[in-house]
């Protein structure tokens, strides 16, 4: 208990190790329903055109208002034809608004039967609408074609995910798929469900290509669930190392 009271760190290791609070079950609950999602491997022989192909076909569905209406700088557009939002809402910092103007006050659990009525989602039993986070906000809005396509692919803009955290995260996400949900009175992407998700594959399949010139990717990197299995590995051995333990130069545990 001494050293955990002069190590900080190694005390929050050593409780996120001892149970409950980071477990490898709950870990794989983040990727997607009974943790059975398998992403898609890049191809041995690439087909770059045939990836832009497929990128163009993203690049639709992406810059459609169900999607584009909340990739952006910081207040929210709203319709089929991106309106700015009203009331003028704001992101927040985690994403779900500003008192009292947060997500929650007008977005429930569900849509709403009537036409153009602030949509619902329902996450865990709570309203759970709301933009990406400040400190990632993944805006789009103004891109196209290759800048898009980075701004989507690169790890620092788009949540940290590798390319299979992406296809996880578009495939499985529920607010993601809300989009071919959205309630009445609005427009439906212009690919079904089924049919984008089979362009991100063929995307990640030929290289995850942005470009006509840049190397093409050869690994669509770990998911969320194997990432998180590799991070609990990593505090273990940190734990088990010793590493952490205090030295025999601070005894008396004092302030410098």
């Amino acid at each position: 208990m001494k050293h955990d009271a002069r190590n900080p760190l190694a005390a929050v290791i050593r409780q996120l190790l001892a149970g409950s609070v980071l477990t490898l079950p709950a870990l794989a609950c983040a990727a997607g329903p009974g943790g059975s999602f398998q992403p898609t491997q890049v191809s041995a022989t690439p087909d770059r055109n045939a990836g832009l192909q497929a990128f163009a076909q993203i690049e639709r569905v992406l810059l459609h208002a169900r999607c584009l209406n909340c990739h952006v700088p910081d207040g929210p557009l709203q319709g089929d034809a991106k309106r700015v939002h009203f009331p003028p809402v704001q992101r927040g910092a985690d994403g779900k608004g500003v008192p009292p103007l947060q997500c929650a006050t007008c977005h429930a659990t569900r849509n709403s039967p009537l036409a153009h009525a602030p949509p619902g989602l329902d996450t865990d039993g709570q309203p759970g609408w709301h933009m990406p986070p400040a400190k990632m906000k993944m805006s789009w809005l103004g891109l196209s074609g290759p800048a898009l396509c980075k701004v989507l692919r690169d790890t620092r803009t788009n949540g940290g995910r590798s390319l299979a955290m992406l296809e996880e995260h578009m495939a499985t996400d529920h607010l993601v798929a809300w989009g071919w949900q959205p309630g009445p009175g609005r427009e439906l992407p212009p690919l079904d469900k089924p049919a984008f998700d089979e362009q991100v594959r063929q995307w990640i399949r030929n290289g995850a290509p942005c470009d006509t010139r840049e190397p093409l990717r050869t690994s669509a990197g770990p998911t969320r669930a194997a990432a998180d299995e590799a991070l609990l590995k990593n505090l273990r051995a940190i734990a088990g190392s010793g590493a952490l333990t205090q030295t025999k130069g601070t005894s008396n545990g004092s302030q410098p």
